[in-house]
C-alpha cells in the first residue's frame, strides 16, 4: 500500500494537467452528437489522449468507422516502441500485471516511468490507475457540462493538448533541432489544413519523419535524466 500511494502522489502532476483536456473532450463528444456512454466508453477503454479527439473530430465530419480507426492505429503506433522500452521495467512482472500496466501505458506515464529508478508493481499500479481515473472522471465531467458550453469555447482543446505535450517534453532542452521541428511542423500543419482530416493525418506522419530525421533531437532524448 505504501508503494502504491507513492505512484499515487508521483501522478498528481499528470493528474492535474489530465482533469480539464478530459473535461474538454467529454465535452466536444456530446456536442459532436456521440453519446455520453461511448465518450465515457473509449475513455475507460481507449484511454488515447490525442486520438480520442482525432477519432471524435472524425465522427463530426461523418466519416467511415475504418476511417476513425485508421485515425486512431496511426495516432497510436508510436505505442510500438513505447511498449519495447517499457520491457525493461515491466518485464519483471507477471503476464496480467503486464497487461495491466501496457492499458495505462501513455506518453507521459511513459516519460515519468523510464526517467525513474525501478520500483515494484504498486508503484506502477497508482500512476497508472491515478492518471486514468482522472481521464475518465474529466471525461464524465465534461460531458455532464459539455451541452451548457459554447463550442467555439471547446475548440482550443486539440491544439492545447499537443502543445502541452510538445512543451512538457522539451522543456529545460531547447536546441537548434527542436526549434526547427516546431517550425516545420507549424508549416506542414497549415499547409496540409485545406485537406481536413486527411490532411491532419499526412501532417502527422511528415512531421514524424522530419523528427526523425534530426540528430539534435536524438541528442535531446539521451540527455533526459
Amino acid at each position: 500500500m505504501k508503494e502504491f500511494l507513492q505512484g499515487c502522489s508521483r501522478a498528481l502532476g499528470i493528474v492535474a494537467g489530465f482533469l480539464p483536456i478530459a473535461m474538454s473532450f467529454g465535452a466536444i463528444s456530446v456536442q459532436a452528437g456521440l453519446p455520453a456512454t461511448a465518450a465515457l466508453g473509449m475513455s475507460a477503454w481507449l484511454f488515447a489522449g490525442a486520438a480520442q479527439f482525432a477519432a471524435v473530430e472524425a465522427f463530426r465530419q461523418g466519416l467511415s468507422g475504418w476511417s476513425i480507426l485508421l485515425t486512431i492505429f496511426i495516432i497510436n503506433l508510436r505505442h510500438i516502441p513505447m511498449s519495447l522500452a517499457a520491457q525493461k521495467l515491466y518485464g519483471k512482472f507477471g503476464r496480467w500485471q503486464q497487461w495491466l500496466l501496457t492499458h495505462g501505458m501513455i506518453d507521459e506515464t511513459f516519460a515519468l516511468e523510464l526517467s525513474d529508478r525501478s520500483h515494484p508493481f504498486p508503484y506502477y499500479l497508482g500512476i497508472h490507475l491515478s492518471c486514468w481515473g482522472a481521464w475518465v472522471t474529466g471525461t464524465a465531467l465534461g460531458c455532464w457540462v459539455g451541452l451548457q458550453l459554447p463550442e467555439r469555447w471547446l475548440q482550443f482543446a486539440l491544439p492545447a493538448l499537443f502543445i502541452c505535450l510538445l512543451c512538457g517534453g522539451l522543456q529545460g532542452h531547447w536546441n537548434r533541432d527542436a526549434a526547427i521541428a516546431i517550425a516545420v511542423g507549424i508549416a506542414i500543419t497549415l499547409i496540409a489544413q485545406p485537406l481536413g482530416s486527411t490532411g491532419l493525418l499526412l501532417a502527422i506522419v511528415a512531421i514524424a519523419l522530419v523528427v526523425s530525421r534530426l540528430p539534435g533531437l536524438q541528442t535531446l532524448s539521451e540527455d533526459r535524466p
